[in-house]
């Protein structure tokens, strides 16, 4: 049964060009299933039916019982028996009836104007960090920055390169992007300080990767999301909503929206594949909903 797996993960990584996260949680979500499976003894994919999947299913509500969750296992059954059956591993796909979860659209929480100032003020609290390196302040504006005023996904920022910047003709190009989508975003004029800021105290340095640790190699996501979460609480804007690096990829989509740009136009900065995506970025308020009626011209 592992061979089946990690073909499929080879599949996923190489062919598909899958995002590297929803790999890893698609391995797991098949593992899981393939361990659930094991012990009810069952030895073999091809002995597998819909009734033991759906015992599958059911057995992981109890544990991960948000729709999201039980969704993406769904979907990763779907794909991965969608697989076996066309490389000929089974005869039949005992997923094709499973049906998937429908999903809450919840609105994203979006920070407003002082709250994203007050996040980027924080980096220069001596109180934040006990322990201190060299260059983290700029290193840390810079990447906050990004996140609000480039859109990027976290591990699109992680996989960013010396060579992926062109600070002259103000222009980044995100090469390690979700579905192997690669887009090329213009820099915003008030990133420009901060790129040459970080330049200067990398000055140099060897490492090819844009943002690296203490140790002088590439931030992996664990560091990446313990720097973040420590300033949002110094910040205090994560006492009332819940504010990751994805949060700021929202504020930099609303910002765009405010500013004029089309949804077409949002999609391609954002790297969406489709617009359904971008749309749910698109949500109204009272206010802004009043605007908009107060600028209809009364026929005279």
């Amino acid at each position: 049964m592992r061979e089946e797996v990690a073909d499929f993960l080879h599949y996923c990584r190489i062919e598909r060009r899958l995002a590297e996260m929803t790999c890893k949680a698609y391995e797991r979500d098949v593992t899981a299933c393939m361990r659930f499976l094991q012990a009810e003894g069952i030895t073999e994919w091809a002995a597998v039916r819909p009734p033991e999947l759906r015992r599958f299913l059911a057995d992981e509500a109890t544990r991960r019982p948000a729709p999201s969750s039980q969704a993406r296992t769904v979907a990763a059954l779907k794909c991965f028996f969608r697989f076996c059956a066309e490389n000929e591993y089974l005869d039949r796909d005992p997923a094709l009836v499973l049906r998937t979860p429908k999903k809450r659209e919840a609105l994203p929480d979006v920070l407003d104007h002082r709250e994203l100032a007050r996040l980027l003020r924080v980096i220069d609290r001596e109180d934040v960090w006990q322990r201190r390196f060299h260059g983290r302040r700029e290193r840390d504006k810079l990447m906050l920055a990004l996140f609000a005023y480039a859109g990027l996904r976290h591990s699109e920022l992680l996989g960013l390169d010396w060579d992926d910047v062109d600070v002259e003709r103000r222009l980044l190009r995100v090469r390690k992007a979700k579905g192997g989508r690669q887009r090329v975003i213009p820099i915003h004029p008030a990133l420009v300080p901060l790129f040459i800021d970080y330049i200067a105290i990398r000055a140099g340095d060897t490492e090819p990767a844009l943002f690296v640790g203490v140790q002088g190699r590439r931030l992996n996501s664990t560091q990446l999301k313990q720097v973040f979460g420590r300033y949002a609480t110094a910040s205090g804007v994560n006492t009332r909503k819940r504010v990751t690096p994805h949060t700021l990829r929202h504020v930099f989509a609303s910002e765009l929206l405010d500013a004029g740009a089309n949804l077409r136009q949002i999609q391609e900065l954002l790297g969406h594949k489709h617009l359904d995506s971008t749309q749910r970025y698109v949500h109204v308020t009272a206010h802004g909903l009043r605007g908009a009626v107060k600028r209809l011209r009364w026929a005279e």
